[in-house]
């Protein structure tokens, strides 16, 4: 005799079998990506959407494979992460500079500029663009990437599982400076850096574009042009 389940029971089992389906139907739609030996993936999500950004980094022309991928977990804002008078460069020799720029015929001094950053976030999604670059090519950008820390993604990428290597994405360092201070002046968007990052996600497509937009926070300091700031070596 066949056994007979509540209503409410069927229900469930009918859920739990149409969420299983559809979890095997997501696994079976990724991909697996071989990375060869003595490479690495890396997330990009700023500036090196760019291809030529990537290449003037890399010293080079970069031939390799390009996906355009989900990073899941994680939220893109425009926040600050380092002054322009950097004590570590500063400290190096780097010459001190004066930055600043005139509001309602006021000088308004800047403490240094907003980048695009990514901190953990337990149900984020950005889309970005993903590389393949080599072991060695992986330190010279450790080099570029300073207000930052390379963090395993591996099982981050939404479209691919990886086999023989793994994939790497920039993380803002903790304690990365995030408010502007009356005191001491404020922190800027330089819009022809904007204008490189949104640029790099138009030739990708409208699509990619706009989900860019929609992953993105807004930045909430001033956005101004170089020609509009004043720099200043100072003694």
């Amino acid at each position: 005799m066949a056994r007979r389940y509540p209503v409410q029971t069927l229900f469930i089992l009918a859920q739990f079998s149409f969420s299983m389906l559809m979890f095997g139907c997501a696994a079976n739609r990724m991909t697996t990506l071989d990375i060869p030996e003595g490479f690495v993936g890396i997330v990009a999500y700023g500036s090196l959407i760019s291809l030529p950004s990537m290449e003037k980094t890399l010293g080079h022309k970069y031939d390799g494979p390009i996906h355009e991928v989900h990073l899941k977990g994680y939220e893109r804002m425009w926040i600050c992460v380092r002054p322009f008078n950097d004590p570590q460069a500063i400290a190096a020799g780097a010459e001190k500079i004066d930055v600043h720029f005139l509001r309602d015929g006021e000088c308004v001094p800047v403490i240094g500029a907003a980048e695009l950053n990514i901190y953990p976030q337990k149900k984020g999604r950005i889309n970005g663009i993903l590389y393949l670059i080599t072991d060695e090519e992986l330190l010279s950008l450790d080099k570029r990437e300073h207000g930052y820390r390379r963090v395993d993604a591996t099982d981050r990428i939404e479209e691919f599982r990886f086999r023989g290597g793994k994939v790497y994405v920039y993380e803002g360092l903790p304690g990365a400076p995030v408010t502007s201070s009356a005191d001491k002046g404020t922190y800027i968007l330089i819009k022809e850096f904007r204008d490189l990052v949104t640029g790099a996600c138009d030739l990708k497509g409208k699509e990619f574009r706009d989900e860019f937009d929609k992953s993105t926070k807004s930045c909430e300091f001033p956005v101004l042009s170089y020609k509009d700031i004043v720099w200043e070596k100072t003694n």
